[in-house]
């Protein structure tokens, strides 16, 4: 389990515990974090969503699909039950890339 706050005098002990030829392989990953910048609440995804609202929409999914767990896997089951039957087809696409109906 790793622990929630690391002190520097930890992760230099760590690092004096590594055989030297891994030495480059840390030496690499740390400035490979030093280049990248810490995500912040405040920065925003590709879509202009700050990492605070992206969790609070993914709780809100969890709590929706946690909510109707039983109508999912009863669609689930009636959906499998339809292709079994050859009650289905597959999925068609123009060359556009639109459904077929």
């Amino acid at each position: 389990m790793l622990p929630e706050n690391v002190t520097r005098q930890q992760v230099v002990e760590l690092v004096m515990t590594l055989p030297a030829d891994r030495l480059m392989s840390v030496y690499d990953f740390v400035r490979f974090i030093q280049s990248h910048p810490l995500e912040t609440a405040s920065s925003t995804d590709l879509f202009g969503e700050t990492a605070d609202e992206v969790r609070a929409d993914e709780e809100q999914w969890a709590q929706q699909f946690a909510a109707s767990r039983k109508e999912l896997r009863a669609m689930a089951r009636a959906a499998a039950a339809d292709y079994r039957a050859g009650k289905t087809r597959p999925l068609e696409f123009t060359p556009e890339g639109q459904p077929v109906r």
